[in-house]
């Protein structure tokens, strides 16, 4: 049965892209603090941070009502985290958390690279990582580049050796905090150690061939071993989320980490991108929020309308099954052109200082907008003024092609 009100959505679309609306933050106010339980090795203690400088949990809890209890331990690898769960204690804390951090798995990987590494450092007397692939070969007794590929091979060959055991404990980690359906679950990727150093883009073709040996190894077991399988795994799970560190620090590990120490652990900098990422995913969903910004606005009142007006012409749904229930503010059941001018009215009100709720229930009061015969020719004057924020009369509502699809 094709609506009237598919015909206002598209004229509602045209209005939301011509208005260029002030942005305001959504704010929540709660009085309860967030839970949030951490399991996880020495990123989630600050391991290797100087004096004054702040761990990304830290830097959580200053920013805004949170209750954390962290449980991460230095060195801690997938198997210590696996164990932990068999303490009664963190079993309490995991039932009553409203978030639970998860950050494990760079020990597995790189922890006998290090002491491979160290071993190379105290062979060629050199006093940072970085040496071994920057310093003059005459210093070390060789006489071509090529001859540094076997100790790069040989580094390679210890990030692959607890991949098994490792994937699979990742593996039961997750099913075991499927008991936890009450709490959000945000998995950290873990990052690249070696993706990569200062001087990477100077380094000669050689040189370069001897590095890309173990980096692009390390990245492949990492994301083999864990950050693939998260990402299939939260796409089905609703409470599960990622917070990508891989991503964010590739390419710039030399900034975020101690690699040159080879301390496997973030610096401060590193930290306060652990933090933005996660806050991005913690924050508390919001009526509205579509999008998940924090804002809602025009960009929000235009997914809705996307959404809406692609599956009413059988092309799907572009909303996720939680995006829906964020857009669907009349709470009716349906997302709808609705929603959006509900959406789109309250970023209005608020970009001029007006307050605005939201309209509950508001379906049989729009009832008079469906089109009951599509065969039929139907009359403008049934589409009432479904809300009285938005600018324009419905003589400006024309009849758009109802048959073809929306997109901005």
């Amino acid at each position: 049965m094709i609506k009237k009100n598919f015909r206002f959505a598209v004229c509602l679309l045209m209005a939301v892209s011509c208005m260029n609306l002030i942005q305001m933050p959504v704010l929540t106010n709660a009085e309860d603090p967030t839970k949030i339980v951490v399991l996880g090795d020495g990123i989630s203690t600050g391991a290797q941070l100087a004096d004054g400088e702040k761990s990304y949990l830290e830097l959580i809890q200053a920013s805004g009502n949170y209750e954390i209890q962290n449980f991460a331990q230095d060195n801690f690898t997938t198997a210590d985290v696996l164990d932990s769960l068999n303490d009664a204690q963190i079993q309490q804390a995991l039932s009553d958390a409203d978030v639970i951090l998860v950050s494990v798995g760079i020990h597995d990987i790189m922890d006998q690279f290090l002491v491979t590494a160290n071993g190379f450092m105290e062979e060629f007397g050199f006093t940072q990582f970085t040496d071994v692939f920057t310093a003059n070969i005459e210093d070390y007794g060789f006489e071509d580049e090529m001859e540094l590929v076997p100790y790069a091979n040989k580094m390679a060959d210890d990030v692959k050796a607890n991949r098994a055991e490792a994937a699979a404990n990742m593996q039961a980690i997750t099913t075991k905090l499927e008991a936890y359906q009450d709490a959000r679950i945000v998995y950290q990727t873990v990052y690249n150690l070696l993706d990569n150093i200062e001087m990477y883009d100077t380094l000669g073709v050689k040189r370069k061939m001897a590095y890309n040996s173990i980096m692009n190894p390390t990245s492949t077991v990492i994301n083999g071993c864990y950050n693939d399988y998260l990402a299939g795994y939260v796409k089905q799970h609703e409470n599960a989320v990622i917070a990508d560190v891989y991503s964010a620090f590739a390419g710039n590990a030399w900034q975020y980490t101690n690699l040159y120490d080879l301390e496997v652990n973030p610096n401060a900098a590193g930290h306060q991108v652990i933090a933005d990422l996660i806050l991005q995913e913690i924050a508390e969903p919001i009526l509205g929020d579509v999008n998940g910004d924090g804002m809602i606005d025009a960009s929000d009142a235009s997914a809705v309308l996307v959404h809406a007006a692609n599956f009413g012409s059988g092309l799907g749904e572009t909303l996720t099954e939680s995006q829906q229930k964020l857009a669907d503010v009349d709470e009716n059941g349906s997302v709808d052109s609705q929603d959006a001018a509900q959406i789109q009215s309250y970023a209005a009100a608020f970009g001029s200082g007006q307050d605005y709720e939201f309209i509950k229930d508001s379906s049989s009061e729009n009832s008079e907008i469906v089109d009951a015969d599509p065969n039929q020719p139907g009359q403008d004057s049934d589409i009432v003024d479904a809300d009285p924020y938005l600018p324009g009369t419905d003589d400006q509502i024309i009849d758009a092609d109802p048959f073809a699809p929306v997109t901005l």
